[in-house]
């Protein structure tokens, strides 16, 4: 959906809004600036989540209305760079194959968008339509939703520190685990020694 007039002209034909109701959104428009999408949402006429979808379909997209943080690709938010997320309201989803990068934003044609996320991802992008809401809650959110991942994550241990770890020796490691405790607090010395003394 490229404009504006092919958005409006879509919803009158799908029933969504009246006639009279397009030409007050389009004169809100004329008179405040802005996008129809949003004047058509802020006056009451359609749900954004109803417009994501019938953008989504129209466009033959993937539509994701809300974004949930299992489906949120936390490691290609740090390639990219929440700077550059804000600047084109999208958000980079988890895809199926791999290859191909799931960006959810409002619209599916922001080809500049499209083609800035693509160069610095050095990936293909698939867009999958979601609502503006729902973009700016969870840009809003991204710091706190980061941390939880992290959190969630601290269990799994990246596979080239894994195996930097079972090259290292038993002994070795049990050391400058020790050494840790102790210069942490964790653990005293002198306990330590008194234990290994009895041993």
């Amino acid at each position: 959906m490229s404009s504006d007039a092919q958005l409006g002209e879509l919803l009158v034909q799908r029933g969504l809004m009246s006639e009279a109701q397009l030409r007050t959104a389009t004169d809100f428009q004329q008179q405040l600036g802005g996008d129809l999408r949003s004047i058509v949402v802020k006056l009451g006429y359609v749900k954004d989540a109803v417009i994501a979808g019938l953008v989504a379909q129209e466009e033959g997209v993937e539509a994701s209305v809300e974004i949930t943080p299992d489906v949120i690709d936390f490691d290609m938010i740090k390639t990219l760079g929440k700077e550059t997320l804000e600047k084109h309201q999208v958000l980079p989803l988890k895809g199926a194959d791999g290859h191909s990068l799931v960006l959810a934003m409002a619209d599916p044609n922001d080809l500049r968008a499209i083609e800035e996320i693509q160069f610095r991802a050095n990936r293909s992008v698939e867009p999958a339509v979601t609502t503006k809401a729902a973009l700016r809650k969870t840009l809003n959110q991204l710091p706190d939703l980061m941390k939880q991942a992290e959190q969630r994550q601290g269990g799994r241990i990246p596979p080239d520190r894994l195996k930097a770890l079972r090259a290292t020796p038993v002994d070795k490691l049990m050391r400058a685990y020790l050494v840790l405790q102790i210069e942490s607090g964790q653990l005293s010395l002198e306990d330590l020694l008194a234990r290994a003394s009895k041993l």
